[in-house]
């Protein structure tokens, strides 16, 4: 008989979490919102109600009356409607745009699922109005989303697929994954009632398998009668029946959900009508009429008693049949669906036949033959007025643009100017898309040739660099050694072993000194770029080696495990560092006289910390005049484009921290 397809809305879920952070200072919300979701509908419903007793403010009232409208839907859509009119009352007392098209858009959807479309287009549009004002793209889309749906329950498929497809395209640009998944359905759902049932297949399993993966059982609900409702039209019965009961079962584990477990139950009724089952029919079409009435679904209602009509002459009990029949003609009466009223008339004239009520029989003929003439006659007026609007307006068009003369002639010559003007247009298009191409490719021409002189340039300071390091290495470097061995030799000089020792020794630490920071700088200037692995291994070496050269103090290195040991940094920049921490222990070592120095590296929020700790004996700052080893630590720093710290305490050690951003 008659099937349910189901759509899918934009919920007020976006706007009432914008709401409560821009209210979050209202502490009953707060409580409010965490126990939201845990509670069953019913517990949910007598908490809202409990809430808006004790909201005093009118922000919180519209807050919670458009909860309430929402899911009021499939409870009870008078009530629904009800709280929707109170909130609109009160979102116009705040003069917030946003709330108010909020109240807008909810009282449409009870509108909607009531079955009454005038009302549900206009509230809808009046949300349009305003969300256009505030400029929420996502919402504005989804009211036009929403109109779609009104649209393809007033079987206006055409204007719902404009809005539908609009919606389609924005929500994919922008990536919103879930607005696009509603959308989708109700394109799918489209092609279900063109009866194009393969294409309509092949979106409504698309639409399953993403609500599968996010889990979102309630709205697969949805999908799977949707589904079930093409393979019933393929007469793919057994698979159709079981979408259904799969459907079933979850609405009925969802609490609050008797709208559409109903809805549900009339989609089994007309399956098993479908398949000649007429007891099972029966039986699933009656537990839905009951739970229609107590949630107030008066469009659905009609459906089942037309579904309850159509058992019953299957089953040969025409009066029970004609009983239905004519209490769903009431019904479709109250919501003036003039479509499905006249198809009760077709299906009203056998049951009187087979009563032996020939003129009843004939009377509701002629009452569907007239009332199809009257549709139709409605359809052809509104095309007629559409297509004389449009023909008024090129009249009006062409009147000012030729003033009525020559009319054929001056179209033809005002055409063949458009395409030639097209064709012009086109032309220098192309010719302007070659020449921008053509400057395109001069440009990364000429941006490859300096990159390719770049490369070249940084090649031959790399030779430089290799060509320096080696001489340092090579001239200077054996010539300081050379320097270490005659000191050596001259220490065992008789005449002046013993006045010039002390100071022999001084030159030749002095000089082997000289030699490592020679080999520190001929390391970076080979590198180039140098890792942070790098460096860690380099000040480690050096710390190995200080532990061996002073006895009795502890040297630790630790590297947060978090940090990237490929992270590369400039060669210079390396260096500087190294050379800070040569500064700071040399230092400790000096004046500290500690038992313990520690260095570590590791990062702080976004920036790269570089700490030596030692536990010597510290000093005041304030008290003391800065020598060359701090001013050239700070300089350091400065050129690293960082910050170093000081921190000591006389008695309690001190602590070297440099402080520079990771780029």
């Amino acid at each position: 008989m008659l099937e349910k397809s189901f759509l899918t809305y934009f919920p007020p879920n976006q706007l009432f979490m914008y709401s409560f952070y821009r209210f979050v200072g209202i502490c009953s919300f707060i409580l409010f919102t965490q126990i939201l979701f845990a509670q069953t509908s019913s517990e949910l419903l007598d908490s809202l109600k409990t809430e808006l007793s004790k909201a005093e403010k009118a922000e919180d009232r519209s807050l919670i009356l458009s909860e309430l409208t929402w899911y009021y839907v499939p409870v009870s859509q008078d009530t629904a409607i009800l709280f929707g009119e109170e909130n609109i009352e009160v979102a116009k007392s705040i003069g917030d745009p946003v709330m108010l098209a909020q109240a807008y858009s909810d009282l449409g959807y009870a509108n909607m699922e009531k079955g009454e479309l005038i009302e549900a287009r206009k509230n809808y549009q009046e949300a349009l109005k305003l969300r256009y004002q505030t400029g929420d793209s996502t919402k504005i889309y989804g009211t036009i989303t929403n109109l779609g749906s009104v649209y393809q329950r007033d079987f206006q498929s055409d204007s719902a697929m404009v809005n539908y497809l609009k919606a389609l395209s924005f929500f994919e640009r922008t990536g919103n994954d879930r607005n696009a998944d509603f959308v989708r359905n109700n394109i799918g759902v489209i092609y279900l009632e063109m009866r194009n049932y393969p294409k309509a297949l092949e979106i409504m399993q698309e639409v399953a398998e993403y609500r599968k993966a996010q889990n979102d059982d309630f709205n697969l609900a949805h999908t799977l009668v949707n589904i079930g409702n093409i393979n019933k039209n393929l007469k793919e019965f057994e698979n159709a029946e079981k979408n259904y009961l799969e459907a079933l079962q979850i609405f009925q584990a969802e609490g609050g959900s008797d709208y559409y477990t109903a809805t549900t139950f009339n989609n089994l009724a007309t399956l098993y009508n479908a398949q000649g089952k007429s007891d099972l029919a029966i039986s699933y079409a009656e537990k839905g009429l009951v739970l229609a009435e107590q949630v107030g679904a008066d469009y659905d209602y009609a459906l089942i008693e037309s579904n309850l009509a159509k058992s019953y002459h299957d089953l040969k009990d025409y009066p029970k049949s004609r009983e239905y029949y004519l209490r769903a003609v009431e019904h479709f009466k109250t919501q003036n669906a003039e479509d499905d009223i006249a198809s009760m008339y077709l299906l009203m004239s056998p049951v009187y036949a087979a009563l032996n009520m020939p003129d009843s029989s004939a009377y509701y003929t002629s009452a569907y033959v007239d009332l199809n003439k009257k549709l139709t006659e409605q359809e052809i007026q509104q095309l007629t007025t559409d297509l004389e609007t449009r023909y008024q307006s090129e009249q009006k068009d062409a009147a000012i643009a030729r003033q009525q003369l020559e009319l054929r002639a001056k179209n033809f010559q005002v055409y063949g100017s458009l395409v030639l003007a097209v064709v012009l247009g086109l032309v220098g298009y192309l010719l302007y898309s070659q020449q921008k191409l053509k400057n395109r490719q001069l440009t990364q021409e000429g941006e490859l040739k300096i990159a390719l002189a770049q490369i070249d340039t940084q090649n031959k300071l790399q030779e430089q660099r290799v060509l320096i390091s080696r001489d340092l290495h090579d001239n200077i470097g054996a010539q300081l050694t050379f320097i270490i061995s005659a000191i050596e030799n001259l220490k065992y000089f008789d005449p002046i072993k013993e006045t010039l020792t002390h100071r022999y020794d001084s030159i030749a630490n002095f000089t082997k000194q000289t030699i490592t920071e020679l080999r520190d700088t001929i390391w970076a200037m080979n590198s180039g770029q140098i890792t942070l692995g790098q460096l860690s291994a380099r000040i480690s070496d050096y710390l190995e080696r200080a532990g061996i050269s002073t006895l009795g103090i502890n040297f630790e290195f630790e590297v947060d495990k978090s940090l990237d040991p490929n992270f590369s940094m400039v060669s210079s920049e390396g260096i500087q560092i190294y050379r800070i921490v040569q500064e700071a222990i040399q230092n400790s070592l000096k004046y500290a006289y500690p038992s313990q120095i520690m260095v570590s590296v590791a990062q702080v929020g976004e920036d790269f910390q570089l700490e030596i700790k030692d536990d010597g004996t510290g000093f005041d700052e304030s008290t003391i005049k800065p020598g060359n080893g701090l001013y050239n630590m700070r300089k350091r720093a400065e050129e690293l484009g960082g910050k170093l710290e000081i921190g000591s305490e006389t008695g309690k050690g001190t602590s070297v921290t440099l402080l520079i951003p990771k780029a």
